[in-house]
C-alpha cells in the first residue's frame, strides 16, 4: 500500500488557523458548539486577525540578555521554533513580543508608553504580510486597578479601522503573580 499526503495548501485549500479567544489571563482554542462554526466539538477557524493578534501578542519572544532583570532569574523564554523555522532570507523574523518584560515593572505611565511600543513592535508581520497598512497601539496606566489598558487599532488598505481589541494587563508584584 502507497499513502500519499498532501498538504491542503498545495491542494488549492483555503485553511485558517484554529481561533484562539483570551480571557484576560490565558488564551485557548475556541469550539465549535456546531451550526455556522462547523462541527460540534471541533476547532472554529473564523477568525484569523484576531488569532494572529492573541498570537503575536501574548506569545513570549525571546529577550536578550541585556533586556533581563533580576527577578527573570536568566530566562530569556521565546518559542523553540525560533531557533530552527526562521527563514530571515525570505523576511521571516522570531514572533511573539517582550510584555513579559513588563509584569514586574513600577505601574507607571513609562511602563505604559513601553508597552504600546512593544505590542506594536510585535504586530508588525501583520504589516509585512499585508493583512493590515497601519497599527496604532495606545497603553493606559490604571494604577489603583494594577493594570494598563492596551488598545490595538489595525487598519486595512482602505484606511478604515479593520480590527480593534482591547486587553488588560494585569500587575502584580509581591504576590508572585505575573
Amino acid at each position: 500500500m502507497q499513502l500519499t499526503l498532501t498538504p491542503l495548501a498545495d491542494a488549492g485549500v483555503a485553511l485558517l488557523p484554529p481561533d484562539i479567544v483570551w480571557n484576560g489571563v490565558v488564551g485557548d482554542f475556541a469550539v465549535s458548539a456546531g451550526g455556522d462554526d462547523g462541527p460540534a466539538g471541533g476547532l472554529k477557524a473564523a477568525n484569523p486577525l484576531r488569532t494572529a493578534v492573541i498570537l503575536l501578542l501574548f506569545t513570549d519572544a525571546r529577550a536578550e540578555t541585556y533586556e533581563l532583570r533580576h527577578e527573570h532569574r536568566g530566562d530569556r523564554r521565546g518559542w523553540p521554533g525560533d531557533g530552527f523555522d526562521v527563514d530571515r532570507s525570505k523576511g521571516e523574523a522570531p514572533l511573539g513580543s517582550k510584555l513579559w518584560l513588563y509584569r514586574r515593572h513600577e505601574l507607571t505611565d513609562g511602563t505604559a508608553m513601553a508597552v504600546a511600543t512593544e505590542a506594536e513592535r510585535a504586530l508588525q508581520p501583520l504589516i509585512r504580510q499585508g493583512a493590515v497598512v497601519r497599527i496604532a497601539a495606545r497603553a493606559t496606566a490604571d494604577k489603583p486597578a494594577g493594570r494598563i489598558r492596551l488598545t490595538v487599532n489595525l487598519y486595512g488598505r482602505d484606511g478604515r479601522e479593520a480590527y480593534a481589541p482591547q486587553f488588560d494587563l494585569l500587575w502584580r508584584r509581591a504576590d508572585g503573580g505575573l
